[in-house]
């Protein structure tokens, strides 16, 4: 008996089954994949890590989510097919050319190398004119990935996170993932900060954000009145960078985290507040971080990653760029 349909699928060794990339001089596509496998800026003690896993475990689990028009030629040009949103009764996404440009070499403990290979890749995609979606690694990654979009001038921050991320140092240190933050705000091109979504925040982390002139809205003001407050936390913006750290859902959502918190939002008012930055200003480019899967039920959080992404890039293509 023949079997019915193929006898194998190919691995789905990119996000979404985009086309790979290796040399950046060679990529023509809207929107860049990347990948930085980093954990080395989790605070110790007594933070798990495991972020690492991160961008290979949200690759694999990135099936189904849109179409690729694949290999060059196809019917209809290169570009997602687009995916169909019940919801909306429309099309999202279609005609988009995406690639998958592979991970960041990360090297052991070469703090001081990563930071620049990872400031390098964001900055040779900034110059490009390439919307960057990057994917942890831990939240430390934010500052230099924050750091790489210089090449297009002044640039406001949102950080949606239960975690402010504002310590100036812990235990001597200033780069971490408790104080990338923070770091952004100090960057002569940052025109503003916004953190949307904090929960468990120091006092002398609300102290820093009021000297440095830092917008907030915790956890509570989103559960109440969703993508609303963006208009009144968030300036219109010409270019606007995003870091999702996925423990700002509750973590009855998002399980595959480091450091859960309880009375997060849902994945509903997350979607509420993407959809109102993509309509506040232009976005350059954005991270989803702290994804862990060692700690996740199944792939729960992996698919997770995958939905953030599919829903943030149709509302940022949804508008005019």
């Amino acid at each position: 008996m023949q079997a019915r349909g193929p006898l194998r699928w190919d691995a789905p060794r990119t996000f979404f089954g985009t086309p790979s990339v290796s040399q950046l001089d060679g990529l023509d596509a809207d929107v860049a994949f990347v990948g930085v496998p980093y954990d080395g800026g989790t605070p110790e003690p007594g933070v798990r890590t495991g972020q690492s896993l991160g961008p290979t475990q949200a690759r694999l689990a990135s099936y189904y989510q849109f179409e690729w028009r694949w290999p060059p030629g196809a019917e209809g040009g290169p570009g997602a097919e687009g995916w169909y949103d019940i919801e909306a009764d429309r099309e999202y996404l279609s005609g988009v050319t995406m690639a998958d440009i592979g991970d960041v070499a990360i090297q052991g403990s070469d703090q001081e190398g990563n930071y620049e290979r990872i400031t390098a890749v964001a900055r040779a995609l900034a110059e490009r004119g390439t919307l960057m979606v990057a994917v942890g690694g831990d939240h430390s990654i934010s500052y230099p990935l924050g750091r790489g979009m210089e090449p297009f001038g002044e640039v406001d921050i949102v950080n949606i996170d239960a975690h402010a991320d504002f310590i100036d140092e812990v235990f001597g240190a200033s780069l971490s993932g408790a104080s990338q933050i923070r770091r952004l705000a100090e960057l002569p091109f940052v025109r503003s900060v916004t953190e949307l979504g904090l929960r468990n925040v120091e006092a002398e982390e609300v102290d820093g954000m009021r000297e440095l002139d830092v917008g907030w809205a915790t956890s509570a003001d989103v559960i109440e009145r969703g993508g609303e407050l963006v208009d009144k936390t968030v300036p219109a913006s010409e270019a606007l960078y995003v870091s999702i750290d996925i423990d700002v859902l509750d973590p009855s959502v998002a399980p595959g985290t480091t450091l859960p918190e309880p009375g997060g939002i849902s994945y509903r008012r997350l979607r509420e507040l993407l959809a109102a930055l993509a309509r506040r200003g232009r976005v350059i480019g954005f991270d989803v971080v702290e994804l862990n899967p060692p700690h996740d039920i199944g792939t729960n959080t992996s698919r997770l990653v995958g939905w953030i992404i599919t829903h943030f890039l149709s509302e940022i293509f949804d508008q005019p760029r």
